[in-house]
């Protein structure tokens, strides 16, 4: 591996990770999507008419897609009968340490909100949304219920960078960061599978 920034890891960040999984191996979860059928059966591409805009927590609007590319819907029932693995499209609280994200879990209170209020990982809930004014409105949760910063929306950082000291120079340890927000320090390496000139043999005079 080469670089010399801290590596940027599509798995949901958790500080409780399973014992069955290591460090080599501890993706635990997934959103699953399939591709948009028409009603003529053909596969939907998005228009320039028909692009989604989100608005991020930082108050920029990003495209979910861009003309051209096959429109992705979340997977339903159909797909995850009788699925042992998974039975709901997102999958990202999957064996995470919190029971009531478990596949299995249920309220038995039967107290409509209970469920939220003693999640592990309970985050903040802050709304940005844009007005008809074109103005970014920002909203912060003020619940004293809160119990943690990380959430479905924070994504895991492996090793170290230029600005790290040694300590995250190990590839074994994890840092989060918002999936939304950018640094300096976050990229991806580069893997070579040997170091040095691209080929065994010297340089050769022309």
């Amino acid at each position: 591996m080469a670089g010399n920034v801290a590596e940027w890891v599509a798995d949901v960040y958790r500080p409780i990770i399973d014992q069955d999984f290591n460090d080599f191996n501890y993706f635990r979860g997934n959103v699953y999507t399939k591709n948009a059928i028409g009603p003529d059966g053909k596969v939907r591409v998005i228009t320039p008419d028909s692009i989604i805009f989100d608005t991020l927590s930082t108050g920029k609007l990003i495209a979910r897609g861009l003309p051209g590319e096959i429109i992705k819907v979340p997977i339903d029932e159909n797909e995850t009968y009788l699925r042992t693995n998974f039975s709901q499209s997102d999958n990202r609280d999957f064996r995470d340490g919190d029971p009531a994200s478990t596949r299995y879990y249920q309220n038995y209170s039967g107290e409509e909100g209970e469920e939220n209020t003693t999640r592990m990982y309970n985050a903040p809930r802050p709304e940005v949304y844009i007005d008809s004014a074109g103005n970014v409105q920002r909203q912060y949760d003020q619940s004293n219920r809160r119990t943690t910063l990380v959430s479905n929306e924070v994504r895991v950082i492996k090793g170290g960078s230029w600005r790290d000291r040694a300590y995250w120079l190990d590839p074994a340890q994890r840092r989060y960061f918002p999936q939304d927000m950018a640094t300096d320090y976050i990229g991806f390496r580069c893997a070579m599978s040997r170091l040095g000139s691209k080929s065994k043999q010297g340089a050769r005079r022309r």
